[in-house]
């Protein structure tokens, strides 16, 4: 698997928080808690390839 850029991770990580918002109106909790998810390890990962500390 290619690594991933910081402009893609970028990318993906507005994408899920455009997705979260709407999770928020139609669907539950759960699923809300796995987008959280994903955002949180998006956010790791462009951090460690811009070599910057995660900013919540």
């Amino acid at each position: 698997m290619a690594k991933a850029t910081s402009v893609a991770l970028t990318k993906q990580l507005q994408r899920e928080l455009r997705h979260q918002q709407w999770l928020r109106k139609n669907l539950p909790p759960k699923l809300q808690a796995q987008s959280q998810r994903r955002i949180f390890v998006t956010r790791t990962k462009l951090a460690v390839v811009l070599g910057r500390s995660v900013d919540l």
